[in-house]
């Protein structure tokens, strides 16, 4: 199975890092593909280019420590980045129909407002990386089409022909893209956020670095 998940990575940081790591371990991935996106559906501003973005994704999956691997799929189709097209092009390219979509539950939460969400159900298993701190009686009003795909068991996540959404527990990272941009405009290193790896390429390439 492969593992699936987009996002800014503006920068890419332990908080994306350590829960993939884990979930790859758990569920045996072939590998996760990283996708930084190109122009985000809600007009989402972005302080690196998307050059840079998929740079720094990049230095991530060249560790030999983990699975990863950099997906510019959603830079070369430039416009904006849909997650069901992403998801075509994805199963094209690698012939490969077993794809697991990853995503945060502040991200899952808003899934219906998606283009093509029902479709998205049908093409891809869905991992929600839940925090302790999280609210998840938001889910009981989404709606019924997800609702009815949600498993707590990993055998049945895993071997149900029928695509399927598992909830997976993870410990809280109080880790944010907006508070590293913001302790590296003011001068502070942010010691244990990102590898050092990303912070050399985000100061040799003078990135976050303006005044605010």
């Amino acid at each position: 199975m492969i593992g699936v998940f987009g996002g800014s990575f503006d920068p890419i940081h332990f908080g994306h890092i350590e829960p993939l790591t884990e979930l790859s371990e758990i569920f045996d991935f072939s590998e996760i593909r990283l996708i930084p996106t190109h122009q985000s559906p809600i007009n989402k501003l972005f302080s690196a280019s998307a050059d840079h973005r998929y740079r720094m994704a990049a230095i991530i999956a060249s560790s030999g420590s983990n699975n990863f691997v950099s997906d510019d799929v959603e830079l070369r189709k430039e416009g904006i980045s849909y997650t069901y097209e992403t998801i075509k092009i994805i199963k094209k390219e690698t012939n490969k129909e077993d794809l697991c979509l990853i995503l945060g539950l502040d991200v899952f939460l808003n899934i219906e407002t998606w283009y093509n969400y029902l479709e998205i159900l049908k093409e891809v298993n869905i991992i929600v990386i839940n925090r302790p701190d999280s609210d998840v009686k938001k889910i009981e009003n989404m709606n019924f089409e997800i609702l009815d795909r949600i498993t707590s068991n990993k055998i049945d996540f895993l071997k149900n022909e029928k695509k399927q959404i598992f909830f997976y527990q993870m410990s809280s990272i109080n880790i944010s893209s907006t508070k590293i941009r913001n302790m590296i405009r003011k001068g502070k290193n942010p010691v244990g956020l990102i590898p050092g790896s990303i912070m050399s390429y985000i100061k040799r390439n003078k990135l976050y670095m303006e005044k605010i």
